[in-house]
C-alpha cells in the first residue's frame, strides 16, 4: 500500500540543523517565519510557556527577550505599505496582544472586557452590603449557573470552594473587584486586507474564550469586525481578502467546524466524531485531525471527501506550500510516535522518523530556502529540515492507473473455422443453451438432495432422523496401541426420550479383537450427552490398520439409526513383557 511505497521511496528531506539543547518546547502556534529586516533572509520567531521570545537568524540566536505573560500565539503582519516592507510582530498573551516593531515593544492591544450578567452583579452587591450571607449567595449563584447564566471567573472560583470559612474570606476580599470580566485569546491568524501579495497590508484575526472572533484593523488598535460563534474557537484557517471576499474556517471545542464568510457565520456546520487537534486548509479542501487518530478531509462546502487513518495520536499538522521554484503542496502530519508523514491528498508520500515527540511544526521559508520544516520537540530540541529541490511530491503512477503490462498486446491465436462456427451457433441459440443449462443444474440439485436424504435414512450421516428421533453420534480413538479405546458420544437432539437402544461394533477380525462388541443404552434423555468407551485390541504383529464401524440400532427397524466409521491408527509394537 501507500505505507510500503513510502518506506521504499527516498526521503525528500535534507537534515539542515539540529539543536538538542535549544530549551524551547513550542506548539505550532508558537512559531512563525518572517523577513523581519526586508533583506531576503527569513528569521524564525519562537515563544514558549516559560515567557521567552527568541529569534533565530540561521543557526544563531539573534535576539531574545522575556515576555510579560504566558503567550498563546505569535504572528507577523504588515500594517502599512512601506519600502522596504518591514513586518510587525504580534504576540498574543491572555487578553492582550503585544506589538513589536524593529524587535522593540511598539504598542499593546487589549480585548474589550466581557460584560458580567446583571443577576451576578446584583448577588455580589447584596453580599457586599451584607444583605445576604455567604451560603445564600452560593446557592443563588449556583441556581443562576444552572439556569444558563454565564458566570465570571470570580464567581466560578467562589463556587468551587467547599469550606464556609474559605468562602467568607474570599467574598470579603473580592466583593469590591467585580466590575468587569476579561477574556483570553485562544488562537490568532492573519488576513490580507486588499491584495494577495506576501508583503501586502494585513489584519489580525483573533479567537477568544468568550466564543468571539475579532478582526482588527491594519493598525491593530481597533476592531474592524467581530463575529460570535456557538463554541470556543481553537484552530482557525483564513482565506481571501477582507475588502473583497474572505472565509475563516474555525474548529471549535464542541467538535464542530464553522465557516465565517464576510462577517457572517454560515449555516453549514461540519460535525466531527471527536475533538479536533489540527486544522489545515488545502485548496478547496479542509483537513481536520481528530483525537481518534483520523484525519478527515472535507470540501469547504461541507461534503466529506475521504479519511486518513493513522496508527497513533496526532500531535500537530501543517501545510507545505512551494510557489517560487515550482508549484507544489503537501499535507504534513506529526504523530506522537515521532513520525512526520507527508500526504498528497490521501496518498502517503514519505515518512520521516524522529527520536522525540513533535510538539510544534512550521512550514515556510527559513533563511533563503523556501521548503523548510521547523520541528520543535517535547524535550526542548529544535530541528530544521529542508526539502530537496528534486524531491518528487507527486503520487506514484503505479497507484493511479492500470499496470504497464496492460498495454502489451497478447499473443492471441488466429480464429479457426471451428471457432467461428461455434460462436455463431452460440449467438443464434443462446436462449436454448441457457434453458438447457438451467434444467441440468436443477436436475443436479435434485439428485444431490435425494442422495443426502438417502444417506440420512440409511444412518450414515452425521445426524439421524429415522423413526421420528434425532440422534447425533461422534466417535474418537484414544491410545497408541496395541490396546485402543474408542470413545463414543451419543446425544439425543430431539424433544422426546428414546428407550432401549443397542450399540454394536464390527471390524476386521484378522486385525482387531473387540471384547465387548455389543452395548446397551437403556434411555437417551433429550440434550444429554452419553459417553461410551469401547476397548479394541490390535492382534496383528505388523501393526496393520483397518476401520471399525459403530452402529446405533433400533429395535423397530433393520436399518440402524446412525452409524460411524472409525479409521484406526497404526499400532505400536507390543512390549515383550505384555506378550
Amino acid at each position: 500500500g501507500d505505507e510500503a511505497e513510502a518506506a521504499t521511496r527516498k526521503s525528500p528531506w535534507l537534515d539542515a540543523w539540529h539543536d538538542p539543547v535549544a530549551g524551547m518546547s513550542c506548539y505550532s502556534s508558537f512559531m512563525c517565519l518572517a523577513d523581519l529586516h526586508a533583506e531576503g533572509d527569513n528569521r524564525l520567531i519562537m515563544v514558549d510557556t516559560s515567557k521567552k521570545m527568541r529569534i533565530y537568524k540561521g543557526t544563531v540566536i539573534q535576539w531574545e527577550q522575556r515576555l510579560l505573560d504566558v503567550p498563546c500565539a505569535v504572528q507577523v503582519f504588515y500594517h502599512e505599505v512601506d519600502n522596504p516592507p518591514i513586518p510587525t510582530l504580534a504576540v498574543a498573551s491572555g487578553h492582550q496582544v503585544f506589538i513589536y516593531r524593529y524587535m522593540r515593544p511598539y504598542l499593546k492591544f487589549t480585548l474589550p472586557p466581557v460584560e458580567v450578567a446583571p443577576a451576578e452583579i446584583g448577588i455580589w452587591d447584596e453580599l457586599k452590603k451584607d444583605a445576604i450571607d455567604v451560603r445564600t449567595a452560593h446557592d443563588r449563584l449556583t441556581a443562576a449557573r444552572e439556569s444558563g447564566t454565564v458566570l465570571s471567573n470570580q464567581s466560578i472560583d467562589f463556587l468551587a470552594m467547599e469550606e464556609p470559612d474559605v468562602q467568607a474570606e474570599f467574598a470579603r476580599a473580592q466583593a469590591e473587584t467585580l466590575r468587569q470580566q476579561q477574556t483570553a485569546i485562544t488562537c490568532m491568524e492573519v488576513l490580507k486586507q486588499n491584495m494577495d501579495e506576501p508583503t501586502a497590508v494585513s489584519m489580525l484575526v483573533i479567537g477568544t474564550e468568550n466564543r468571539m472572533v475579532y478582526i482588527l484593523d491594519r493598525s491593530a488598535l481597533n476592531i474592524a469586525a467581530k463575529v460570535e460563534l456557538d463554541a470556543v474557537p481553537t484552530f482557525m484557517s483564513v482565506l481571501g481578502l477582507y475588502e473583497v471576499e474572505y472565509r475563516i474556517t474555525v474548529a471549535c471545542r464542541d467538535g464542530n467546524i464553522y465557516t465565517i464568510k464576510n462577517g457572517q457565520v454560515l449555516s453549514s456546520v461540519i460535525e466531527l466524531e471527536t475533538q479536533p487537534v489540527g486544522l489545515v486548509r488545502y485548496d478547496k479542501n479542509i483537513y481536520v485531525g481528530c483525537m481518534d487518530n483520523v484525519v478527515h478531509c472535507f470540501h469547504f462546502k461541507g461534503k466529506k471527501n475521504h479519511s486518513i487513518y493513522l496508527p497513533c495520536p496526532i500531535s500537530c499538522m501543517s501545510l507545505l506550500q512551494i510557489t517560487k521554484s515550482r508549484v507544489a503542496k503537501a499535507l504534513v502530519v506529526a504523530l506522537n510516535n515521532g513520525e512526520v508523514r507527508m500526504y498528497n491528498g490521501k496518498h502517503l508520500i514519505s515518512t520521516t522518523k524522529t527520536n522525540d515527540v513533535v510538539t510544534g511544526i512550521k512550514m515556510g521559508t527559513f533563511g533563503r530556502e523556501e521548503g523548510s520544516m521547523i520541528l520543535s520537540f517535547k524535550s526542548g530540541a529544535l530541528m530544521v529540515k529542508i526539502l530537496q529541490r528534486s524531491a518528487n511530491l507527486e503520487v506514484s503512477s503505479a497507484t493511479l492507473g492500470p499496470p504497464p503490462e496492460q498495454d502489451i498486446p497478447l499473443d492471441v491465436p488466429k480464429k479457426t473455422k471451428l471457432y467461428v462456427e461455434q460462436t455463431s451457433r452460440e449467438r443464434e441459440q443462446a436462449i436454448d443453451m441457457h434453458r438447457t443449462f438451467q434444467r441440468d443444474l436443477c436436475k443436479l440439485r435434485l439428485a444431490t438432495a435425494r442422495a443426502y436424504v438417502n444417506l440420512l435414512g440409511s444412518g450414515h450421516g452425521p445426524m439421524s432422523s429415522a423413526g421420528g428421533t434425532q440422534v447425533r453420534l461422534n466417535a474418537q480413538v484414544v491410545g497408541m496401541g496395541p490396546q485402543f479405546k474408542i470413545v463414543v458420544r451419543v446425544q439425543n437432539a430431539g424433544n422426546n426420550a428414546v428407550y432401549d437402544i443397542p450399540l454394536m461394533c464390527t471390524t476386521n477380525e484378522n486385525l482387531y479383537r473387540l471384547p465387548r462388541p455389543c452395548l446397551y443404552l437403556p434411555v437417551l434423555v433429550p440434550q444429554q450427552v452419553y459417553i461410551v468407551e469401547i476397548p479394541v485390541l490390535c492382534t496383528d504383529e505388523m501393526g496393520g490398520t483397518d476401520s471399525v464401524r459403530v452402529f446405533l440400532c433400533s429395535q423397530n427397524s433393520n436399518v440402524p439409526l446412525i452409524s460411524a466409521i472409525v479409521n484406526m491408527p497404526i499400532s505400536e509394537t507390543p512390549l515383550a513383557d505384555s506378550l
